[in-house]
């Protein structure tokens, strides 16, 4: 593979540092993780274009969807919070931005009046249904080169990713 950032180091390099400071990990592997993570950054670079075309960043979409979704399309900041697998200080801002822009309005609940809720408006419903053919054409283009034998070998394989990144988590929390 030919991947062009600044400084990429060379197996030569990796073999060289990998010599110093790590007692089990080789070279193939550490190129593998370069391999993965450079192109997660620029599918994820690719995808946030698309995204920005529609004034969106991904979190503002996933909360549009969830809304979209929802019963009468409102839902408590808290549930976005816990959907998004976020703070509700970081759903707070998203939300502020997105009410500026015309996306969601804030309300009450007609039966308990301290319950906030966040309304999906026309014009959020309008961005989100002018982006979804847009998404879906990202979608296309990133996997056009796969056959369904490809898909189900990639699904496979970022399992075991997974996986390894949450032993990685366990050993980090026993730190």
């Amino acid at each position: 593979m030919d991947f062009s950032f600044s400084d990429r180091p060379n197996d030569e390099r990796i073999k060289a540092t990998l010599a110093t400071a790590a007692s089990s990990s080789d070279s193939e592997l550490t190129t593998l993780f370069l391999n993965v993570q450079w192109t997660y950054r620029e599918m994820q670079k690719a995808y946030d274009r698309v995204l920005d075309q529609h004034h969106l960043s991904e979190s503002k979409f996933i909360l549009l969807m969830f809304l979209e979704r929802a019963d009468r399309h409102r839902l408590q900041p808290s549930e976005l919070a816990e959907k998004l697998g976020a703070t509700r200080a970081t759903v707070s801002k998203l939300l502020t931005g997105m009410e500026r822009s015309g996306f969601i309005q804030k309300g009450h609940d007609s039966v308990d009046k301290r319950v906030v809720l966040i309304e999906l408006t026309a014009s959020g419903q309008a961005v989100l249904t002018n982006f979804l053919p847009s998404n879906f054409q990202a979608v296309d283009t990133i996997f056009a080169h796969f056959s369904k034998p490809d898909q189900q070998a990639l699904t496979g394989l970022l399992e075991k990713i997974k996986q390894g990144t949450q032993q990685l988590n366990q050993e980090n929390e026993g730190n």
